[in-house]
């Protein structure tokens, strides 16, 4: 247990002592016959004390959060750094066989502020020094520097501790800022700051401040601060951890790839980020140097430079330092293998096309990936390296690196000793391609590739469709399966409609799941499921219509209240807000009309035609100003919302914003139908629902949204590592108990509504005309009250489950790519082996990347690059379909 879980007691026990010490004192004094006014006296005074006692609690809570709890957080963090990059550095290879020894030397003063302005600067700080340290660099020549020696550079020789690492592509500047970050962790004292790596290319400064940005990401790369892209309501109380140590100068931004900011925004950011983190405050920045000397100096615009800041730019590898990594790589100076690079080695040094390329650590690692052998592999089955001197196949560099990254994934996949892979080498690059183009594309250039996100490689409407269909199964199974069930031990007859309609239930369940597309296929399968069931066991037509009238009725107007409860239960700051015009949607006021009107088709049959025609036209003009007052934005809601996030672990936190809409909705609803049927039972003498039967429903209604809404996601141990598989392993637990746990409390809120109604009028009429085979109205029981809890419950429990957790829409995405040969249906193996085992991803917290932006851009540019002389089949393109995998 923690600290916060000893402070929650204290609470509790205060709590329960002082209200159950007051209600002694009532209860005493009613047993002794002491007057009111006396036991108020006596009682009244304790008040203010039990205020004063609770202020100083809270006041001591706060206190503890705001001050050691963050050292603590912050010494916690960085062991879960540590770990993280520990574990990446050995996938990526960083250290063997050992650490390239990448160089470096002072930029182009253009990139830099002047060195006399840097120690000026540094020298102005309230610091108290009497003079420069002896550590600081007398000029700017001062700080080249190889390997390890970028920690010294950082920490002693730059005066401000501001320091920007420029390089070309691939030249190594992600692996010297890792090699820094755990130098920078290991010399770490308890209760200083953190360095944290941040990738730039996530970050839009259009839309989002540099530090909501950064506290998003520490709260999703590091669960212990907050849940995965978790929704705004959860991200306000689990993100304050990650404000607060960023407010307090806890953390050490590591910002990696300020290049791959798209170019309108570069000098956006730049100007962002000296905003953000002022003068005084550590970081280090990398890019390309092309990149950012355009921003210094835009053909446009006012220049921005990175205050307080020096520079330095990574130098090509040597010849001799290249030669001797691929040799040592291959085995040692004396092996065969390694003598397979002497026509590669003489050329080194030269103006040679593979003497060009092989001088940047990305490069480098392809070409040993690609032609030199593991251990316990022959070197005479793999392609020689003297191929990479053939000028007429490779006549520019360009054309090395294109055939480097084209032989790089087939090469990862290649049969290994120790660990067999699943899936052949065009299996996996197929899908690589896919996931490559997805990021492109349907994420509009992101490099996270987080297994929640799939479903946006989703059609809305297939998984609405398909959603829905599922919730009317269930609701089928729940309330007209279950319902016979109940028949039989009520000792009724063979009817099969003893539960409640499958398609009111699954209709309302669908809104709650997925809006208005989702509520009206959940009712048309439940009312479909329900009305061949009826006749194929009872031989009446009419309840098949019956049925399927009803369906889209309730699932139209319960998508309208499901989608519009899911958006209003969570509450926006107001620069958030999207800003909508509102406007008069005839398509969806057609829609609801039309809805609406089908329901003559259930009232005729108790009605009549004439009564069930002006019910139908009643309910139908309700629908149709409710679709074409706010159908759209309910319609728009439940299609296209973000939808539903990882969560781990969950805790109850009850949301009036939802219960309120959920009442208002639940009452819409019930007062519609109520009033309707009021109308035809006028006209036609035939008993109706009463008033306190749709004042059941709708509290029902109320209690089951307020409860679908009322959950949170609670953070895990910051310690305790959780990677995307463990992430989506725990979202797929959450999403059982969720399901269980929303159903029994639903379940118990119209057991309770209607167990009340029951009490006080001695019973419920059931419904109109059903029940029985002869079509004959039955006094609710006992038995059928539960039945009714249990059908809601168990829909409406599945539908909150399927709406606040992200497994359900992954594994539906998943299986869709997976029908379609797009990906292998086993993913998040394919993704674990591809970042654990073959190193073509890099892993994040709980997302992946590709193991370099460029080998993402090159996968997902169209066709595939044909090497001069090559015969490589085409690959084929992302519609194309996978061939079948090799899954056990």
């Amino acid at each position: 247990m923690g600290t916060g879980w000893r402070t929650r007691r204290v609470g509790v026990l205060y709590l329960v002592l002082a209200v159950g010490g007051m209600a002694g004192a009532v209860c005493i004094a009613f047993r002794s016959d002491l007057r009111v006014a006396e036991t108020a006296a006596a009682l009244l005074p304790s008040v203010g004390g039990l205020y004063l006692s609770w202020a100083a609690f809270r006041a001591d809570r706060r206190e503890a959060a705001d001050g050691y709890g963050l050292d603590r957080i912050a010494d916690r963090l960085a062991v879960a750094v540590r770990g993280q990059w520990e574990s990446e550095a050995g996938v990526r290879r960083l250290n063997d066989p050992y650490p390239l020894p990448v160089s470096w030397q002072t930029a182009d003063p253009q990139f830099s502020e002047s060195w006399s302005l840097l120690r000026e600067m540094a020298g102005d700080w309230p610091s108290g020094r009497s003079a420069p340290p002896p550590g600081w660099a007398r000029e700017p020549a001062g700080l080249a520097g190889t390997g390890g020696e970028i920690t010294e550079v950082f920490l002693e020789r730059v005066p401000t501790r501001r320091l920007v690492v420029l390089g070309g592509p691939g030249s190594g500047k992600t692996m010297l800022l890792i090699r820094l970050l755990l130098a920078l962790v290991a010399e770490r004292a308890e209760g200083s700051p953190v360095p944290v790596l941040f990738p730039l290319a996530s970050w839009n400064p259009a839309e989002q401040t540099l530090e909501s940005w950064m506290a998003e990401r520490l709260a999703r790369d590091y669960s212990g601060l907050g849940a995965p892209e978790s929704g705004h309501a959860d991200h306000t109380g689990h993100a304050d951890r990650a404000r607060a140590l960023l407010e307090h100068r806890l953390i050490l931004p590591v910002l990696d790839g300020f290049d791959e900011i798209p170019e309108p925004f570069r000098a956006m950011a730049l100007d962002a980020i000296n905003a953000a983190l002022p003068l005084g405050q550590p970081l280090v920045l990398s890019s390309r140097v092309t990149e950012y000397g355009d921003t210094l100096a835009p053909a446009r615009g006012v220049p921005v430079k990175l205050s307080g800041a020096t520079a330095v730019e990574l130098r090509p590898l040597d010849a001799p330092d290249i030669a001797d990594y691929l040799k040592r790589d291959a085995g040692g100076q004396d092996t065969t293998a390694a003598a397979r690079w002497d026509p590669v080695i003489r050329l080194l040094g030269t103006d040679a096309p593979v003497a060009r390329t092989l001088t940047t650590p990305l490069m480098l690692f392809l070409a040993r990936t690609v032609y030199n052998p593991r251990p316990g592999e022959e070197a005479t089955v793999l392609p020689t390296p003297a191929d990479l001197c053939d000028p007429t196949r490779f006549p520019a560099t360009e054309a090395v690196r294109a055939h480097l990254f084209d032989a790089y994934v087939p090469a990862a996949y290649r049969p290994h000793p120790r660990y067999p892979c699943r899936w052949s080498p065009q299996q996996a690059e197929h899908a690589l391609r896919y996931l490559a183009r997805h990021l492109q594309h349907t994420l509009g250039g992101a490099t996270d590739l987080a297994w929640w996100q799939l479903r946006r490689a989703l059609s809305p409407r297939i998984a609405q469709v398909v959603t829905g269909a599922v919730l009317g199964v269930v609701a089928w199974v729940a309330a007209t399966v279950v319902g016979r069930l109940t028949a039989l031990l009520a000792g009724l007859d063979s009817g099969w409609q003893t539960g409640p309609p499958a398609a009111v239930v699954a209709g309302l369940a669908g809104g709650i799941a997925g809006g208005i597309g989702c509520g009206i296929v959940a009712g048309l399968t439940g009312g479909i499921a329900e009305g061949v069931t009826h006749v194929l066991t009872a031989g009446q037509l009419e309840w098949l219509r019956t049925a399927l009238a009803d369906g889209p009725a309730y699932g139209f107007i319960g998508g309208i209240g499901g989608a519009l409860s899911s958006k209003l239960a969570v509450r926006q700051p107001a620069a958030s807000r999207p800003q909508h015009r509102w406007a008069w949607d005839w398509r969806m006021c057609a829609l609801g009309f039309t809805a609406g009107a089908a329901l003559w088709f259930s009232f005729r049959h108790s009605y009549g035609s004439t009564a069930a025609a002006v019910g139908a036209l009643a309910n139908g003009a309700v629908y149709a100003v409710a679709g074409g007052a706010v159908g759209a934005r309910a319609s728009s809601l439940s299609a296209r919302r973000p939808g539903a996030i990882p969560t781990v672990r969950t805790r109850w936190a009850w949301n009036w914003r939802g219960f309120a809409v959920g009442l208002a909705s639940g009452s819409a609803i019930g007062v519609t139908h109520w009033t309707a049927l009021g109308i035809q039972s006028l006209l036609t003498g035939t008993p109706s629902y009463t008033f306190t039967t749709m004042l059941s429903f709708s509290s029902a209604f109320g209690l089951a949204v307020g409860i679908a809404h009322g959950l949170a996601g609670k953070p895990a141990d910051l310690t305790t590592s959780v990677g995307p598989a463990a992430l989506l392993e725990q979202d797929r637990k959450i999403f059982h108990r969720l399901w269980m746990g929303v159903g029994l409390a639903v379940g118990a809120a119209f057991l309770l509504c209607y167990g009340v109604e029951y009490a006080v009028r001695g019973g419920i009429p059931y419904g109109l005309g059903r029940g029985t085979t002869s079509g004959q109205a039955i006094s609710m029981g006992p038995l059928h009250i539960l039945n009714r809890g249990l059908a809601y419950g168990l829909t409406v429990g599945l539908a909150a489950a399927l709406s606040h957790n992200a497994w359900w829409h992954y594994t539906l995405a998943r299986h869709h790519l997976a029908a379609h040969r797009h990906l292998p249906l086993d993913l998040t193996a394919f993704l674990t082996d591809a970042h654990e085992r073959r190193g073509v991803l890099r892993q994040l917290g709980t997302i992946h990347q590709f193991r370099h932006i460029d080998l993402q851009h090159h996968l997902a540019a169209p066709g595939r690059p044909q090497e001069p002389g090559a015969a490589h089949p085409p690959l084929p393109s992302p519609r194309s379909p996978l061939p079948p995998a090799r899954e056990p």
